[in-house]
């Protein structure tokens, strides 16, 4: 019994260790893709969910906007819901359309997930991974990889989905400590177009209230 217990056990082992290599390549692959590129734009949308949605006299959050984001190395912009937030590695701005301010704060780890270029670069060094397993989605074979991060964040788990045939990013769903989640499903992307800097220029906005929180 003793002898089979440990086979069963060396078996398991072995078995996590070909997931977790399968997750760090095709981590390391889709890195290299992304960081092919000189600038990435990404047409997605995205879905907040918070609540018990299987019962209806529950309070439940369901709400889906479209969105665009665009990225170069650790810089990157994002416009959705009436909001635009920019950052350029250092400082972040986040312009809330409705009441005409923009706050202003330093660079935070946890803004990584809005960025894929930081998210795959720190994968390594930041957080735990394991391979999910394959499914197939709209003629897609997807690889599942989940990431946990290494120290307490506002996102305890994050689960990305990779074409792996296009071995490009399709999906990425980050759960955070409020059991809410938070899916970015990517429509559409092109690469190495013209872009605009990654700075705010309040001249752009007039009559901005600007609130530094630095």
């Amino acid at each position: 019994m003793r002898k089979l217990i440990t086979s069963s056990l060396i078996l398991l082992s072995s078995t996590i260790f070909a997931q977790d290599q399968i997750a760090k390549e095709t981590l390391e692959r889709l890195n290299t893709t992304t960081r092919s590129y000189e600038n990435l734009t990404i047409n997605f949308e995205f879905n907040y969910k918070w609540g018990n949605l299987d019962n209806k006299k529950a309070m439940q959050i369901d709400e889906s906007f479209n969105g665009i984001l665009i990225t170069k190395g650790d810089k990157f912009l994002l416009e959705i819901d009436n909001q635009i937030i920019i950052n350029d590695g250092k400082t972040q701005w986040i312009y809330l359309a409705d009441m005409n301010e923009v706050q202003i704060i330093n660079n935070s780890p946890e803004d990584n997930m809005m960025n894929p270029n930081k998210l795959l670069a720190t994968y390594e060094e930041d957080y735990k991974y394991t391979y999910a397993g394959t499914v197939s989605e709209k003629g897609k074979r997807l690889q599942i990889i989940n990431l946990f991060p290494k120290k307490s964040q506002e996102f305890i788990k994050i689960t990305i989905a990779v074409d792996a045939t296009r071995n490009q990013l399709e999906r990425v769903t980050a759960q955070d400590k409020n059991g809410a989640s938070h899916t970015y499903l990517i429509k559409s992307s092109k690469s190495n177009t013209i872009i605009k800097p990654f700075n705010f220029n309040i001249a752009d906005f007039p009559d901005v209230e600007v609130i530094d929180l630095r």
